[in-house]
């Protein structure tokens, strides 16, 4: 019985060791979790702020072009006459999309159906913050196409 007594000596504290690292393993996968749940959030607010920076520059340029007086479809004078929408960038610098960056690029053609002139202007606006790479970096792209018949 002695022999028996002797060999059980120790164990309690492997078992404890074993504990310690098993518990210690899911407390740092439990970390990680925690830490990719408050990233995705961040991102997917990042993500929704670039949205409404892109919808601005969208809704910007549409103004530019569907209201420039002596503008003559095709060719790309309109992208480009007075003031540029063609190359614009917008720095928001207050609210919600402070730090964004809203690029703008547009082209037109002009088309004739029947009696009718049109000038069908094409805009795509990219809105981003931060750099490329970045774990923070987020990005948004909109483009829209729109015929303004009144144009000349």
């Amino acid at each position: 019985m002695t022999g028996t007594t002797e060999s059980q000596r120790g164990l309690g504290a492997i078992t404890v060791i074993v504990l310690i690292v098993l518990f210690s393993l899911i407390g740092a996968y439990m970390s990680t979790l925690s830490t990719m749940s408050t990233m995705n959030t961040i991102l997917s607010g990042g993500s929704i702020q670039a949205w409404f920076a892109s919808r601005s520059g969208v809704e910007w340029a549409l103004h530019q072009a569907l209201n420039r007086p002596a503008c003559v479809c095709g060719g790309n004078t309109c992208c480009s006459a007075g003031t540029a929408i063609d190359g614009a960038v917008i720095n928001f610098t207050g609210g919600g999309m402070a730090g964004y960056q809203a690029n703008i690029d547009c082209s037109e053609i002009s088309l004739t159906e029947g009696s009718d002139n049109y000038c069908v202007y094409n805009i795509g606006v990219t809105a981003t913050r931060g750099i490329v790479g970045e774990e923070t970096y987020v990005a948004r792209r909109i483009e829209v196409t729109v015929a303004d018949r009144s144009a000349p």
